[in-house]
């Protein structure tokens, strides 16, 4: 029994190990995906950003060209259906979803392989839907 228990420990911390990279992955790519919804043309904006904080005129006051610009905020009817993820079923803010790797028991700020991190679960429009860094799942 206690070389069962050593065992468990040992799992506990590998699990762990592992899912702190894979935690900043999701954060970089969010922040990826971030940077690419304010700026279609990414290269040239980026290029150009710190030329342009560096100019004042007497129009703008310098603490609002400081100010970091938001991102537009997604609606979660516009977003697109995940290809290869279905939803099975929805309980008590769990959900199970299902993709070519198996059957996913979910809850909001999993991160799953493949879809990134679960946002949110809820009805939308008389259906179920499991909102994700990539997009929707939905029952099909």
């Amino acid at each position: 029994m206690s070389q069962f228990n050593k065992t468990s420990d040992r799992l506990d911390k590998v699990e762990k190990a592992q899912a702190e990279p894979a935690a900043k992955l999701a954060r970089l790519s969010d922040a990826v995906d971030k940077l690419r919804a304010v700026s279609p043309g990414a290269p040239a904006a980026v290029a150009t950003a710190p030329v342009a904080a560096k100019e004042v005129t007497g129009s703008i006051a310098p603490s609002t060209a400081a100010a970091p610009v938001a991102a537009p905020k997604v609606e979660v009817t516009r977003l697109p259906a995940v290809e290869g993820w279905v939803l099975r079923d929805v309980a008590n803010g769990v959900a199970l979803i299902e993709g070519r790797r198996g059957i996913y028991e979910v809850y909001a700020g999993d991160q799953v392989p493949g879809v990134g991190r679960i946002d949110a679960i809820r009805r939308q429009d008389g259906r179920w839907a499991v909102v994700t860094s990539k997009g929707l799942i939905v029952a099909r």
